[in-house]
């Protein structure tokens, strides 16, 4: 089996952006596979969405069949408790699933804010969260309230003349 064997979840509820996209590139480039991806019966991703999709089709997998009874352990022979690719690999594998975010408009067509609350999710301090990591572009700006129409179509004829970026907001 390979990875293009996988079908990835039309409803996954986590949003891979491109930096978190490059940060999971980066990991299994460097230093290879540190957890497994969950599929259902049907081999439809649960988990690792992001994963899968940063990998060639034509990678081999390995498919462990369980019914969630017992713990799958990926164990990794090439690394011993010291190496410096184990100490990277820790970071790196916990960093990618941190710098991907909830899709909260697909959480709340599907689940209750109580289920969610139920499962350790908040929506509120996740949104929170969203607007508080919002990357501002720092600009200047002047807004100069007109007369009248012909005063604001002066100023920015003007305006441009002299080479500044403008453009007309009327209210």
């Amino acid at each position: 089996m390979q990875a293009k064997d996988l079908k990835f979840d039309e409803r996954n509820y986590r949003k891979h952006d491109d930096k978190n996209k490059a940060l999971i590139k980066k990991s299994i480039d460097e230093l290879g596979f540190g957890r497994s991806v969950v599929v259902d019966s049907e081999d439809c991703l649960i988990g690792g969405n992001g994963v899968v999709s940063q990998i060639p089709g034509n990678t081999p997998i390995r498919v462990v069949e369980t019914d969630g009874s017992e713990l799958v352990v990926v164990k990794r022979t090439d690394l011993k408790t010291d190496d410096e690719k184990r100490k990277k690999l820790a970071i790196m594998d916990n960093s990618t699933s941190d710098s991907s975010e909830f899709d909260l408009d697909l959480l709340q067509i599907d689940f209750d804010v109580d289920s969610l609350n139920k499962m350790g999710i908040d929506i509120f301090e996740i949104k929170e969260k969203e607007l508080h990591n919002v990357d501002y572009i720092e600009k200047y700006e002047i807004l100069v309230e007109c007369e009248n129409e012909i005063h604001q179509e002066n100023l920015y004829n003007q305006f441009i003349e002299m080479g500044l970026k403008c453009r007309v907001q009327s209210l």
